[in-house]
């Protein structure tokens, strides 16, 4: 997801046609030296695609030689995968990545996602889709901005933007998942791919305390959270319209959302103990590799 970066301005920025495609190969691999894998002519055996909840961005330590701004983690769910496995995973997710980032720059200095994959490539997974049309924003800051400026609204956020996020998600984002999907495809033929669901952020139902703790209205946290699990739905309905494997998150993480607490695997945007908020902690990083296990299983 968008983050605030303390190390500049975080612009989306298109490659230049000064830039060749051999200087994009060369960010690329510089981009994966925390994986410390070898890469074959035709691809890394292990890939890791996606955005912020597939870098693990608010979890530590972060990759330090990992592509600048993309802010990910030593310990995300693919690099706990890759370890129970003992296969290393070459890791190019980056936050606030697109399902466009896999085919297109999301940096000048960094190449497109799906350049790491080929036909020695084996196993893909992949968390994406929560950026595209700016969905995450609009349910983070967007509707933050909104009870802020009509506080005595019961749900302004629903009030500005009504059924827009999920038809926008059911006209315009599960396609691109599925042309995601399809294209990955053809990059790696011989790979299992896995697109992994996002955990439970809002809670179904919110209060004056949850309400406090991520600056929403107690009358829109439901809103978003269906809203959610519409864009989870949309993504188990891409996977199994291109035979990739869908692994849910939805079911194993509630109880566990941003207002839950010391058993939440997501922090909320008050009282959050890592950076950035609204992502996946430590324990729900953890949870999306045991399910990405037992799926694998």
């Amino acid at each position: 997801m968008p983050l605030p970066y303390r190390r500049g301005p975080h612009r989306r920025l298109g490659i230049r046609t000064a830039l060749t495609a051999a200087a994009i190969a060369v960010a690329l691999v510089g981009g994966l030296a925390q994986s410390g894998v070898a890469r074959a002519a035709d691809g890394y055996p292990y890939v890791n695609l996606g955005d912020s909840y597939s870098a693990g961005a608010s979890v530590f330590p972060q990759a330090t030689s990992a592509a600048t701004f993309c802010s990910n983690s030593l310990v995300n769910y693919s690099s706990l995968v890759a370890k129970r496995r003992g296969t290393p995973v070459a890791d190019v997710s980056c936050a606030g990545a697109t399902t466009e980032n896999l085919t297109k720059s999301q940096y000048r200095w960094q190449g497109p996602q799906i350049s790491a994959l080929g036909p020695a490539t084996r196993l893909v997974t992949m968390t994406i889709g929560a950026n595209n049309n700016g969905l995450f924003n609009d349910s983070t800051s967007a509707c933050q901005q909104a009870w802020l400026s009509a506080p005595l609204s019961a749900t302004p956020c629903r009030e500005e933007f009504g059924t827009s996020l999920v038809d926008k998600i059911n006209t315009s984002t599960y396609p691109d998942l599925v042309n995601a999907l399809r294209r990955i495809d053809r990059a790696a033929p011989r790979a299992r791919v896995l697109l992994v669901g996002y955990p439970q952020i809002f809670p179904a139902r919110g209060t004056a305390l949850c309400s406090a703790s991520l600056l929403t209205a107690p009358g829109d946290i439901g809103y978003l959270h269906r809203v959610f699990a519409a864009l989870d739905d949309a993504m188990r309905r891409a996977a199994a319209a291109t035979d990739a494997t869908y692994v849910d998150m939805t079911k194993v993480s509630a109880g566990h959302h941003a207002c839950a607490g010391d058993q939440r695997w997501v922090e909320p945007t008050l009282g959050a103990v890592s950076f950035p908020a609204m992502h996946a902690n430590t324990r729900g990083q953890q949870a999306m590799a045991d399910q990405v296990a037992a799926a694998l299983r």
